[in-house]
C-alpha cells in the first residue's frame, strides 16, 4: 500500500514530468520539498509519523454537507507534509514553519480540507491552545464557526470532549476563536495557530502582525494566509504573494516560511482552457471542468467579469483593469540595487514636485551594466497620511513606515525637506543632470541651482504629449526586455495605477486611471521616465534659464 509521503513524492515527480500542468511556482515549492526531505545536513529532519498524525485526524473527519469521510487529495497533503513534517533535529517537538503563504483559487477544497482539520488538530493537539480562524466578515466567521461544529457533531468522541460556544469553541485551556478581518482584539493573545481566509480582502495587515507577533514565545506557533488571487496590487496580501515568490525563486532566504502559489503563468493564455489545472489542482476530482468552462464562457461574454474571472480562477492579479505593464514581467526582473557599486556612476534625476497636499517624488537613475537602476524618495505631509492617503492605498502606513515614504512634520509638505535630501544625494552620487515639471518646481530648483548649479544641469523637462510619447514608450520597451531594476514596491503600485491612451498617431503618456480626480498615484512613473530619458539622453534638451522661470511668477 502506497505510503501518504509516497503520494507527495509522487506529485512532485508529476509536477517536475510535466504529467501535472503546474505554474513556475508550484514547480518551484515541490523542487524545495524534494531538496529539503534530502538534505540530511541541515537542522530539520521529516518526521513521517508527525505528518501521518495530522493525515490521519483529517481523514477521521466528516464533512456535514456529504456525509462522507474527508480524503485528502494530492496537492492537499503536499501542504500537510510540508506544515507538519519538517521539525528540528535539536528539539524533535518543534516545527520548522512558523509561518507562510498559500494561493489557490476558489472553490479548490481549501476550507473544508486545509483550514477546518488544522484549526481542530491544533486545539486538540497544542497545550493551552489559542487558534484563531479569521474570516473577511463578521457573517462568514459565523458560518465558519457553524461549519466546524457540525464537523465536531458529527464526530461522537468530538463531541465528548469539544464544547462550542459563541464563535468560540473550547477543549479543556484550549479554544478557537473566530474573527473578521477588521477585528481590534488581537492584543493580549498568545497564537498557536492562526489562518487568515481570503487574505487578499485585508484592508491592511495590522492582524497578520500582531498574530506573528504574538505567537514568538511559544515553541509552536504557525500564522498561515490562505487565499486567492485578488483585484488589488497595494494590498498587503499582494506584498506576501511577493515575498512568497522571492522565498521560492531563492532570492530571500527564510527557512520557517512556506509558501506555495497555484496560478497560471505570465504567457498562459487565460482563455484556454487547458491551463485551468495550473491554478484548479482540484480540477478531475470534486471539481468539475464544465463548471469552469461556464464561468469561462460568461467572462468571454461579459468584459467586466474578466477580471474576477482572471483572479479567482486563474490565479492573475489585476487592479481590475487591463494595466499598463505585465505584473509579472515588472517582478521578473526585479532584484537588490548595487548602491555601493553606483557610487560613481553617472545618474540622472527626475523631479515631480506635487501641490502642498499631495506626493512628491524625485527619482535617480542609473545605466550600468546594460541595465538601469532606480532610486526614489517620496513625501507626503504627515497630518495627511491618515485622513487620506489611508483612504488612497492600503499599504501607504506601511511604506511610510518602511521609510519608502517620506511623512514631512505638519499639514503641508515643506519643500526644505526634499532641497537637503537632494543635496544629501548630490555628495553622495555622481549627478549629472536634474529634469523637473515646471509645475510647482520653480522656488526649489532656484535654490537648488544656487547650491548645486556648478556640478549638476537642471533640465526643465516639457510636460506635453508630443514630447513624452517618445521616452515612455523607450522607457516601456525598457520594461519588457527586463533592463530596468526598480524593487521599490511603491513604483510597482503606481505602475499598476497607469492608463494608456494612444491617439491616432500612436502617441501616448501615462495618465492617472479614472482621471485627474482620481485617488490612484503615477507621481514616481513621470520621474522615473524624466531621469529615465536623460540617463539614454533620447531627448534633445537645455540647460534651464532661470530669467524664463522668473517670468512664470
Amino acid at each position: 500500500m502506497e505510503t501518504k509521503l509516497k503520494q507527495v513524492l509522487k506529485y512532485c515527480d508529476d509536477i517536475k514530468s510535466g504529467k501535472i500542468p503546474a505554474c513556475i511556482w508550484i514547480k518551484k515549492s515541490t523542487e524545495r520539498f524534494v531538496s529539503d526531505l534530502n538534505n540530511k545536513d541541515w537542522k530539520y529532519f521529516f518526521d513521517e509519523e508527525k505528518f501521518n498524525e495530522v493525515v490521519d485526524f483529517a481523514e477521521s473527519l466528516t464533512l456535514p454537507d456529504i456525509k462522507q469521510k474527508l480524503k485528502l487529495l494530492d496537492w492537499q497533503l503536499f501542504i500537510y507534509a510540508n506544515l507538519y513534517g519538517f521539525y528540528h533535529k535539536d528539539e524533535p517537538d518543534r516545527r520548522r514553519f512558523r509561518g507562510g503563504y498559500c494561493e489557490i483559487s476558489r472553490k479548490n477544497g481549501k476550507t473544508s480540507a486545509i483550514l477546518y482539520p488544522l484549526i481542530l488538530y491544533d486545539l486538540l493537539t497544542e497545550k493551552a491552545a489559542e487558534s484563531y480562524l479569521v474570516s473577511t466578515t463578521g457573517e462568514l466567521a459565523e458560518k465558519s464557526f457553524i461549519e466546524i461544529k457540525e464537523i465536531i457533531n458529527e464526530s461522537p468522541e468530538l463531541k465528548a470532549v469539544c464544547v462550542c460556544h459563541s464563535k468560540t469553541i473550547t477543549y479543556g485551556l484550549s479554544r478557537i476563536t473566530f474573527y473578521s478581518a477588521d477585528t481590534k482584539q488581537t492584543e493580549s493573545t498568545r497564537v498557536s495557530l492562526a489562518i487568515l481566509d481570503e487574505f487578499h480582502t485585508y484592508a491592511n495587515d495590522i492582524i497578520l502582525s500582531s498574530f506573528r507577533a504574538s505567537g514568538r514565545a511559544r515553541k509552536n506557533n504557525l500564522v498561515l494566509p490562505i487565499t486567492s488571487a485578488g483585484l488589488d496590487v497595494s494590498s498587503p496580501c499582494y506584498q506576501e504573494n511577493l515575498k512568497a515568490k522571492r522565498i521560492l525563486s531563492k532570492t530571500l532566504t527564510q527557512d520557517d516560511y512556506f509558501a506555495a502559489i497555484w496560478c497560471y503563468d505570465e504567457k498562459d493564455d487565460w482563455k484556454d482552457p487547458k491551463n485551468f489545472k495550473k491554478a484548479n489542482p482540484s480540477l478531475g476530482s470534486f471539481l468539475k471542468e464544465d463548471v469552469l468552462i461556464s464561468d469561462l464562457n460568461d467572462a468571454l461574454i461579459t468584459p467586466s467579469h474578466q477580471a474576477n474571472f482572471k483572479s479567482k480562477t486563474c490565479g492573475i492579479w489585476s487592479n481590475g483593469i487591463s494595466t499598463w505593464i505585465p505584473l509579472e514581467k515588472w517582478q521578473q526582473a526585479q532584484q537588490e540595487i548595487p548602491l555601493s557599486e553606483l557610487k560613481n556612476v553617472p545618474c540622472f534625476g527626475g523631479l515631480d514636485l506635487s501641490s502642498i497636499n499631495d506626493i512628491s517624488a524625485f527619482t535617480l537613475c542609473w545605466k550600468f551594466n546594460g541595465k538601469f537602476y532606480f532610486k526614489h524618495r517620496f513625501y507626503v505631509p504627515e497630518e495627511q497620511v491618515f485622513e487620506k492617503y489611508k483612504k488612497d492605498n492600503i499599504n501607504f502606513l506601511k511604506w511610510v513606515e518602511d521609510g519608502l515614504i517620506v511623512a514631512i512634520p505638519g499639514p503641508v509638505i515643506d519643500y526644505d525637506f526634499i532641497y537637503n535630501d537632494i543635496v544629501k544625494d548630490s555628495q553622495d552620487f555622481n549627478i549629472k543632470e536634474i529634469c523637473f515639471d515646471r509645475w510647482h518646481s520653480n522656488e526649489l530648483i532656484k535654490k537648488l541651482d544656487d547650491s548645486l548649479g556648478s556640478k549638476i544641469d537642471f533640465i526643465d523637462f516639457d510636460q506635453s504629449l508630443k514630447n513624452f510619447s517618445q521616452p515612455t514608450k523607450c522607457y516601456e520597451k525598457a520594461i519588457l526586455e527586463q533592463k530596468i531594476i526598480d524593487p521599490s514596491p511603491v513604483i510597482f503600485w503606481m505602475l499598476s495605477n497607469v492608463e494608456i491612451r494612444p491617439t491616432e498617431q500612436n502617441d501616448y503618456k501615462p495618465l492617472k486611471l479614472g482621471g485627474k480626480s482620481s485617488n490612484k498615484r503615477i507621481d514616481g512613473v513621470i520621474t522615473s521616465i524624466m531621469a529615465f530619458d536623460r540617463a539614454t539622453n533620447q531627448t534633445e534638451t537645455k540647460r534651464v534659464s532661470f530669467s524664463d522661470l522668473l517670468n512664470d511668477f
